[in-house]
């Protein structure tokens, strides 16, 4: 039986997650390849009937939302260039340059030694700086990053010399897109460092945790002193003395004792001028299971999400474009081709498919989460292995492939699932089991919160969260193009990406 006007079942398949209201009378369905579109009520049902409306299936035939004759060869590139991340290689290596550390941070999850700790113990060697190089350049993907960690890698300045001088050498005949990142306390750096740092184009990114009482608290000296006053000092030096190179977001962890301050720390970081912060939960091992921190995610969740409203609240009143750093990777997310490369929320995740860390000592493991618990992830060391062995067995994937998301029927049913992210090494450390849980791995709650928040205010006040974006009057103009002719972002029966 045919009628004019709609189409029969026979003539599509379905190529989507169930829905997920999020504002009243409209639902959200996000297809296989990433791509969002919201409905009414009564549109939605129709995806569970016999026939669909002519205008709609035309819809969802341009969204791939549904798979038809005309569509299924596009869908599955477009699949294809969204899971492009999963298949190129790694493209970051995170590497230790030392696990000696001049500070003592109450949630620290790295487990470091004191700074007078062997140095030829806990320090790279250049000779696996060698292998680590030559390891990372194995690697298919055309584009290389280095993130050097500690402890405070400053500590190994030399360490990071060699490793950065061998680098450059080896990708003479390598041809990659080389790019270097390290992460410090900024207390020991000195402006020579600091010189070469800028000169070699090697970004530097530091965490300073809110006002002097809070960052007081938890990053403290080995002998038990704040550190806030010499790391603000060296700050405003920095960004003094060498415009650009230090993040304008810094790093700021989050637990029971400081989140119902977020706000506070919210102003601290806007008045003092920058540019947005990467607010971070805190993690449960390391030197923050030793002392009991902790922070449970619903909790966590109602304060993170109250800041963000917060911070929508204070750019609107003074104008800034002040930013929460998962906000532009949940936008990128939403109207990107292809998923991000934020490893740590992808699925399935970056483990190893995205980035490998090289503990110190050529240890290789899937996640810098991992380095306290090598018992439990180490993977073999770097040195004398190929990576074309290395990527050839199951184990290097195993924690990748829990984190697929298709795994569980749960979430197979869920309408993020292709924007999903969890870390099973985070699960372990909080459950002792790396397989993480639906609708209770604390990662999974995010991204329902977070997503839940970011398409509420693109519905109902899309100029609020686009602002969060570094280019944002660019990205707005174009979302209002891709909006047009049919309406307005809010004229949410007409709009998809």
């Amino acid at each position: 039986m045919r009628i004019e006007g709609r189409r029969c079942r026979d003539e599509w398949l379905p190529n989507y997650y169930p829905s997920r209201p999020v504002i009243e009378g409209h639902r959200l369905r996000t297809s296989r390849t990433g791509k969002t579109v919201v409905l009414k009520d009564a549109e939605d049902g129709q995806l569970n009937e016999v026939f669909m409306d002519e205008a709609l299936f035309r819809r969802l035939e341009a969204t791939g939302h549904i798979l038809t004759p005309a569509n299924a060869q596009r869908v599955f590139e477009e699949l294809r260039i969204w899971q492009q991340p999963i298949y190129s290689g790694p493209t970051l290596h995170i590497v230790v340059l030392t696990k000696r550390c001049n500070l003592d941070c109450t949630y620290c999850h790295m487990d470091p030694e004191p700074v007078g700790a062997p140095r030829a113990t806990y320090d790279l060697q250049p000779e696996t700086g060698r292998e680590i190089v030559r390891f990372a350049f194995e690697s298919p993907n055309p584009s290389i990053g280095f993130e050097f960690q500690g402890g405070e890698p400053f500590l190994n300045f030399a360490g990071l010399v060699s490793f950065v001088e061998e680098a450059r050498r080896q990708n003479q005949r390598g041809g990659k897109d080389l790019s270097f990142t390290i992460v410090t306390n900024l207390m020991l750096a000195t402006d020579a460092q600091l010189r070469y740092c800028q000169g070699e184009g090697i970004s530097v990114s530091y965490t300073l945790n809110g006002p002097q009482e809070i960052h007081d608290h938890y990053r403290t000296t080995r002998r038990g002193t704040g550190s806030y006053l010499p790391v603000m000092t060296r700050v405003q030096q920095v960004q003094a003395r060498f415009p650009g190179l230090i993040t304008s977001a810094p790093l700021c962890v989050i637990d029971a004792d400081n989140a119902h301050r977020l706000r506070e720390m919210i102003d601290f970081y806007d008045e003092a001028g920058f540019e947005g912060l990467s607010i971070v939960r805190l993690k449960n091992m390391g030197n923050a299971r030793r002392h009991a921190l902790g922070l449970d995610i619903k909790s966590y969740l109602e304060y993170y999400i109250d800041g963000l409203n917060y911070i929508v609240d204070r750019n609107r009143s003074s104008g800034r474009r002040f930013r929460e750093r998962m906000v532009p990777v949940a936008l990128a997310k939403i109207f990107g081709e292809t998923d991000v490369s934020f490893v740590d929320w992808r699925n399935p995740c970056g483990d190893v498919s995205g980035a490998i860390t090289y503990d110190y000592d050529g240890e290789i493991l899937p996640a810098d989460e991992a380095r306290s618990l090598r018992h439990e992830f180490g993977l073999g060391n770097v040195k004398g292995l190929a990576y074309t062995e290395f990527v050839s067995g199951s184990q290097p994937f195993r924690t990748m492939n829990l984190s697929l998301r298709d795994r569980d029927p749960e979430c197979r049913e869920c309408a993020y699932n292709p924007f999903c992210g969890v870390m099973p090494v985070l699960d372990f450390a909080r459950s002792g089991s790396a397989a993480p849980r639906p609708y209770e791995s604390d990662e999974c709650l995010f991204t329902l919160a977070l997503l839940d928040w970011v398409f509420q205010r693109l519905l109902t006040d899309p100029i609020s969260v686009v602002q969060m974006l570094p280019n944002a009057t660019q990205v707005f103009q174009a979302l209002l193009q891709a909006s047009a002719p049919e309406g307005a972002i809010g004229d949410t029966s007409e709009h998809a990406r």
